[in-house]
């Protein structure tokens, strides 16, 4: 899956388990990729009940805590960084035909 379009976004938010790696502990789905923005890395955070969470992290910027974020916004957050998605989504699709 690639991001090409908005609907492909809400597509990967309805797939997100597939996509993602999960943290028993903490209970939740989640995918890290670069923040070409903010020169760090964001991570994507999907909970068991179906909450989603941001958070970013870089050498200067530490974001204090995660954002909680709704599915729609979280679609246009992807969009505008589908360039750093597609690149860790080609990297995960590489990896599962290997």
């Amino acid at each position: 899956m690639i991001i090409k379009r908005k609907r492909d976004a809400e597509e990967l938010l309805s797939n997100f388990d597939h996509v993602a790696d999960y943290d028993k502990a903490g209970n939740k789905h989640y995918i890290v990729f670069e923040d070409f923005v903010r020169n760090g890395h964001c991570t994507i955070m999907k909970y068991d009940d179906t909450s989603f969470s941001i958070h970013g992290k870089g050498d200067s910027y530490c974001d204090e805590n995660e954002q909680f974020i709704s599915k729609d916004e979280l679609a246009s957050f992807l969009w505008k960084h589908r360039k750093a998605v597609n690149h860790l989504l080609k990297s995960v699709q590489k990896e599962s035909v290997s």
